[in-house]
């Protein structure tokens, strides 16, 4: 008897690993073939919405494996409306047990929501070693940049500890942190670091947000012809993931690319790409902002302002106070353009309180020079200088504007009128030593010119000749033909 049960045993146990296998295999492919279907479905429904989403591979797969292997009927209904991009059912079934996840889960169709839950404690927040990152990158997208920043400040010294998968999207977001900081050494490493891991993955979408973070990097470092493969491999991924939401958002920034490089023919085609597939309110206001930009650098002034008017018009009505700032900004400029300076300080200190309110300290800056200007052409050099002390004032708590120098030497500017010739010539120096870092030509330029003209009039003509020539080198280093004519005939009257 014992072996017949003996004999029923081995043979249990030979189908058991014949079989078993292959229901294992089994599920693994049903589980991959569903996980994919919620990555298409939440990335369906994201290019209905006008802000950026979270969109994380690894928090799609982990909250479909969770409700998968759930026998419960509520799991299963939760999995089917998550593969149609309907969060909500696997949100309200994943916080019982899974709180974090529902939480980054929530943030793929209503960021905002999820955002306020998390700070207002109602869900604990993400602290744990595998999502924790999401805290600055959630914060990035919500642009909270004091949290984005503390946290990626907090959580760099600790990395190691984090799994691989985490450590990416760390990466990933810590390039933006880096960006905004001027580091573009540690932006390409971190991003690049990311890009590698996220093509092994084959993680698409993330590898595309990759490629637009290093092209942004390699577009302010000037290296323009990568910056450009860099984008051109985005749109190739966009394309295959039927995502025309980001398709346009990629020609987008390949537009603004080649406006960098004033070809601006190739740029207003690459927006109309953009327009023309299926976008957001809020995308076609961007991309009517950069349209403006555009316009503005081919002195188009006419055309600018219309751009600027549709776009802040949908801005106000999309109630988006981060795009209404930019649409300020550059109304104030096409006022300045145009010598409309009342105009130009209405509408850059709209922008200001606005940026101010974002915490966005070097846009902040730049609107607050762009209001000094003006006023300055009006004569009105108290609130000028008053504007321009608080540039220095927010440059040194926060030293990430380019706009230090200009300050001094708008400055200058004001203590030449003053006839206070030694304390505009020491604000032109401290101008000029910042320009020299920056290696920016115009700046140099102007500040040579300055100095040469204080320096005629303190009778230190040898000073003011060498002065006039250094100028004049470097007004054409900078291509800009009216620069040169206005020194040159600055020398000829001498």
């Amino acid at each position: 008897m014992s072996e017949k049960y003996f004999e029923w045993t081995v043979y249990f146990l030979l189908i058991c690993a014949f079989l078993l296998p292959a229901i294992i295999w089994r599920l693994h492919i049903r589980l991959r073939f569903l996980q994919n279907l919620v990555r298409i479905g939440i990335l369906k429904r994201q290019q209905k919405s006008n802000f950026s989403l979270l969109f994380s591979a690894d928090i799609l797969n982990k909250s479909a494996r969770i409700l998968f292997f759930c026998t419960a009927a509520e799991a299963k209904h939760a999995l089917r409306a998550l593969t149609g991009g309907n969060t909500e059912p696997a949100v309200a079934f994943l916080q019982k047990k899974h709180p974090e996840l529902a939480l980054l889960l929530l943030a793929h169709t209503d960021i905002n929501e999820a955002y306020k839950q998390s700070k207002r404690g109602h869900i604990p927040q993400i602290t744990d070693r595998e999502f924790g990152v999401y805290i600055p990158l959630t914060a990035h997208l919500v642009h909270d940049r004091r949290v984005f920043l503390a946290s990626v400040e907090k959580i760099n010294p600790r990395l190691a500890k984090y799994n691989r998968t985490a450590r990416a999207y760390f990466k990933a977001v810590a390039a933006y942190a880096y960006l905004h900081e001027g580091d573009m050494l540690s932006a390409s490493q971190n991003a690049s670091a990311a890009l590698k891991f996220f093509q092994k993955k084959q993680f698409a979408m993330e590898t595309a947000a990759c490629h637009l973070i290093l092209a942004e990097i390699y577009r302010i470092s000037c290296v323009n012809d990568i910056a450009q493969t860099m984008i051109e491999s985005a749109l190739k991924i966009y394309q295959t993931q039927n995502a025309p939401l980001f398709l346009a958002k990629a020609h987008t920034a390949k537009g603004m690319l080649m406006v960098f490089e004033n070809r601006f023919e190739e740029a207003e085609a690459e927006y109309q790409k953009a327009l023309q597939l299926p976008i957001t309110p809020q995308l076609h206001a961007d991309i009517s902002n950069q349209l403006a930009l555009l316009k503005l650098a081919q002195n188009d002034t006419a055309a600018a302002a219309g751009y600027v008017k549709q776009a802040l018009d949908m801005q106000k009505r999309l109630k988006n106070p981060y795009g209404t700032a930019l649409s300020l900004q550059l109304s104030a400029h096409i006022h300045f353009q145009k010598k409309q300076h009342r105009l130009t300080v209405k509408d850059a200190a709209q922008a200001c309180e606005l940026y101010r309110k974002q915490k966005n300290f070097s846009a902040t800056a730049e609107c607050l020079y762009l209001e000094a200007e003006a006023q300055y052409k009006m004569r009105s050099n108290t609130a000028a200088e008053k504007n321009l002390r608080e540039i220095l004032q927010i440059n040194r708590a926060h030293p990430n504007s380019f706009h230090t120098a200009n300050a001094y030497s708008l400055l200058g500017l004001i203590y030449l009128q003053k006839k206070d010739l030694q304390r505009a010539k020491v604000l032109f120096q401290q101008s000029l030593h910042l320009e020299q870092s920056h290696r920016r030509c115009e700046g140099l330029a102007a500040d040579y010119a300055n100095l040469a003209l204080i320096d005629e009039l303190t009778d230190y003509a040898d000073n003011a000749t060498s002065n006039w020539q250094i100028a004049l080198e470097y007004a054409k280093e900078t291509g800009d033909e009216e620069l040169v004519a206005l020194i040159e005939k600055h020398r000829a009257n001498r």
